[in-house]
């Protein structure tokens, strides 16, 4: 008898199921895309980025490659030594990304024609035993780098629960990057965040206090 699948993680616009043979089932909640996400990843993956690999799209799910090993913001908390090592790394993840040009079908986000992923942080990011493999391509677009970066630096500065370690792993991602130019564009990342049904009320606010401290 085929054995159901299992419930092996959830977030705001999705589950993940495992379903045995080495692979997962990714279904969205609502409003997803299943088809143009798997363009994208497929995509990043033919150009040598780390990317569970896709088996089959429905509807509205994605059967995907199951990659094991502990989330990057999973092995800061294990480790908090590791917190410089580890957001030098999803830096290195945003600058080899953006090297790749988007896909032609995909809608653009400001201006730029780079493959932007608009939600790589630490939890989105996997260390399996070969490497960082990256998820969650759901919000990915085309458009400028910096505009991934300042994405990224709002849900930092404003997602609920991060506490003292989020603190110091955004201070350190951030520390490879020119903060005047994140800044150009941190209030169009900080509006499209906003924009997200997934974001909270709380993290609403917080998305307008950090807009005031950083005076743009």
């Amino acid at each position: 008898m085929k054995a159901e699948p299992k419930l092996i993680a959830a977030g705001r616009a999705s589950e993940v199921f495992d379903v045995g043979g080495g692979r997962v089932l990714r279904r969205f909640k609502r409003g997803g895309d299943p088809e143009r996400e798997a363009l994208v990843m497929r995509h990043a993956r033919r150009h040598g980025y780390p990317v569970p690999e896709v088996f089959e799209i429905t509807a509205d799910a994605l059967t995907l490659e199951r990659v094991e090993g502990p989330t990057m913001w999973e092995a800061a908390g294990d480790h908090p030594s590791m917190v410089r090592a580890h957001a030098g790394l999803l830096a290195q993840l945003h600058r080899e990304l953006h090297e790749i040009e988007a896909p032609d079908r995909l809608s653009a986000v400001g201006e730029g024609d780079r493959l932007l992923h608009l939600d790589l942080h630490p939890a989105n990011v996997i260390l399996s035993s070969r490497g960082p493999v990256v998820l969650d391509w759901t919000n990915a677009r085309r458009g400028e780098p910096a505009f991934d970066v300042a994405v990224t630096w709002v849900i930092g500065s404003t997602s609920t629960g991060l506490g003292k370690l989020g603190r110091s792993f955004l201070h350190q991602f951030l520390s490879h990057f020119d903060r005047n130019e994140l800044r150009r564009v941190l209030r169009a990342a900080a509006d499209y965040r906003s924009a997200d049904d997934n974001v909270s009320g709380e993290e609403r606010l917080a998305i307008r206090d950090l807009i005031a401290e950083e005076g743009v």
